[in-house]
């Protein structure tokens, strides 16, 4: 058993390593001859997010010059979020607000979508807070590179409790393996919440977002855009990262984990789908070598190793997004992670989840 145990974790290490490889062999590329700057439109789909809308509005506010227009797409809140939007609106000459006729995110991004204007579609959460210059440093990148799909980096505000920044250093782990994995040209992951693409690969890919999963419109374009062989890239600036809240309570954590984890049955993306069976895989040999170790203390070995093996992809990422206070919450984290992992996918895969 414990031969099996560090065959698994010697390939799941194989994996970490080509992340690491990718992020260290990175060179951006600049193209000397810059295009014409692109036009761009920040689309937000809300749903009873009158609570965190101020903080986004106001991080807008600051930069609505540098962005061409936004659009505001309500999907049938039934809080004051539509005349937050609409006051908002009133102050701005390029914002636009509506109600959806349908229902549901994926409805409301391709109302939205359809009702901009611009080259480039910009995206981001409700509960997100965009840095001072972010319009700017989208466009700039986007002015010099000709892309498909451009996936940014997300974090979690420091909210400094132990649930929040065991949330923030999860949560960096996927935002560690997104930004490797794109540098690598294997991108597996984005987020919605940070994410540009044009209107152009919008146009073929609005219906392959896979209607049946009640999320994953990220994943599922940048899925079709891989299957097209589109270029993708990853926007590797710690100014070009957004911030959102982690979650309140443990139960609203879950279910936002499971929800996640959920969309992963209709992934078709060979590549994702080795990186999460890997992933599971290894965490139920981690699971089972903290278990076993109770009575061999030679399995305690393969969880060291393991968390050598994650702290040398995730150190440095916390160094780059400027999130160093969490390094020292790594070894807990290490130890409750594997259980997580399992719990997770067997609810995300076979349980039920609460959407909005």
């Amino acid at each position: 058993m414990f031969l099996i145990f560090a065959i698994i974790l010697a390939l799941y290490a194989l994996f970490v390593i080509s992340c690491i490889t990718a992020w260290i062999r990175y060179k951006p590329q600049v193209n000397e001859s810059a295009i014409v700057e692109p036009s761009l439109s920040l689309v937000v789909c809300c749903k009873n997010e009158a609570t965190a809308l101020p903080r986004l509005l106001s991080s807008i506010t600051v930069q609505i010059d540098d962005i061409d227009e936004i659009v505001f797409a309500s999907d049938h809140s039934t809080d004051s979020t539509f005349d937050i939007l609409q006051e908002f609106a009133v102050k701005h000459g390029n914002i636009k607000v509506f109600q959806t006729d349908g229902y549901g995110k994926k409805n409301a991004l391709r109302e939205a979508i359809a009702r901009s204007t611009s080259q480039y579609i910009l995206c981001t959460d409700a509960d997100c807070v965009l840095g001072r210059h972010y319009f700017e440093l989208v466009r700039r990148r986007l002015s010099t590179d000709q892309v498909d799909l451009m996936i940014g980096g997300v974090k979690y505000i420091d909210n400094h409790t132990l649930f929040g920044r065991l949330q923030a250093l999860e949560f960096s782990s996927l935002a560690a393996t997104t930004m490797c994995s794109a540098l690598g040209k294997f991108p597996i992951m984005c987020n919605g919440a940070n994410l540009v693409f044009s209107r152009r690969i919008w146009d073929k890919a609005q219906n392959q977002l896979v209607d049946t999963e009640a999320s994953g419109d990220d994943i599922f374009l940048l899925h079709y855009i891989k299957e097209i062989k589109g270029r993708v890239v990853y926007f590797k600036d710690i100014d070009g990262f957004v911030e959102t809240l982690s979650a309140d309570t443990l139960h609203a954590f879950y279910n936002q984990r499971k929800r996640w984890m959920s969309k992963s049955r209709s992934y078709t993306d060979v590549q994702t789908v080795f990186v999460a069976l890997l992933v599971t895989l290894t965490s139920v040999t981690m699971a089972a070598s903290m278990i076993a170790a109770i009575f061999d203390s030679k399995f305690i070995l393969l969880w060291l190793i393991k968390l050598v093996i994650d702290s040398a992809l995730i150190i440095p990422f916390l160094l780059f997004s400027h999130q160093k206070y969490l390094i020292g919450y790594i070894p807990f984290l290490s130890v409750i992670y594997p259980f997580y992992i399992i719990m997770t996918v067997f609810g995300g895969l076979f349980g039920k989840f609460r959407w909005k």
